[in-house]
């Protein structure tokens, strides 16, 4: 009987029916949202979106008991699980004091769809491609500082001389933060110094105006952005080019043993010749 009892919890845990209750649970929510409230549709798919949460308590509990709560603990996929388990939980008072329509409760309920990286087991390699995602934020870490000093400093600048003229763009420090922002991603920069310059007053000010953004555009978007992604996609793609280069010092240390040897070889023959 225990012998049986652990087969049917090992079935109960394995990958491929959690990930088949991750993408249940997925339609679920995703049915939800889309039916009106009150409806059967929603009730159906809120009964589902419940029977859910139940199995990943069951999911935890049983991993739990199986492994212990230190072992449980060292993995970074059950403390994932775990703490979206505990965001959860309000489900279960949603069909008693109806605190559905709460935007805290939405927005756990959206967190629910974090499981879906689950899927990501799927991907090839993928230890190897988060090494290298964390190796390039490691490295790109002095390229986004300097962009956020960037930014603030044209920000506060930008709200000194331009935030009369365009309130809703430069009215105070964070918005002007948020605008430089967008101007740094190129996206429809010109928008914005085209409108101050409509609204100028003089035509020092619209000369400045194009000037100062043309300044911004090069400094963070051309220069700041290109330099943070090249060092991220070369962080990235380190992994591809490390055998290469190991091969390449292997075989450059082959050939200098080589060398060696036919100078050996040489001054040899130059020995027996005299």
């Amino acid at each position: 009987m225990t012998a049986m009892l652990k087969k049917v919890e090992s079935i109960w845990i394995s990958e491929p029916v959690v990930l088949s209750v991750i993408v249940i649970n997925t339609v679920a929510l995703l049915a939800h949202s889309m039916c009106a409230e009150g409806s059967f549709a929603a009730r159906i798919s809120g009964n589902v979106d419940i029977a859910c949460v139940v199995y990943f308590i069951l999911e935890a509990v049983i991993k739990i008991q199986q492994t212990g709560m230190r072992d449980y603990w060292q993995s970074w996929w059950n403390k994932f699980d775990f703490f979206i388990v505990l965001t959860s939980l309000p489900v279960f008072l949603e069909p008693v004091i109806g605190i559905q329509g709460f935007a805290t409760v939405l927005v756990l309920r959206l967190g629910r769809l974090l499981r879906l990286f689950r899927l990501m087991i799927f991907i090839p390699d993928l230890n190897r491609i988060f090494s290298g995602i964390a190796r390039a934020l490691r490295a790109s870490v002095g390229v986004f500082v300097a962009l956020m000093i960037f930014n603030v400093i044209f920000a506060i600048g930008a709200t000194i001389l331009f935030g009369h003229h365009a309130p809703e763009h430069f009215g105070n420090p964070f918005i002007s933060i948020y605008t430089t922002f967008k101007i740094f991603t190129v996206e429809g920069w010109y928008d914005i110094p085209d409108l101050i310059a409509q609204r100028a007053d003089s035509d020092v000010l619209v000369v400045l105006v194009r000037l100062y953004f043309v300044i911004v555009v090069i400094i963070g978007g051309i220069l700041g952005l290109s330099l943070a992604n090249a060092v991220f996609v070369d962080q990235m793609t380190m992994d591809n080019t490390a055998e290469l280069e190991t091969r390449v010092e292997k075989l450059t240390e082959e050939v200098r043993e080589l060398k060696g040897m036919i100078g050996a070889l040489g001054a040899r023959k130059t020995r027996r010749k005299e």
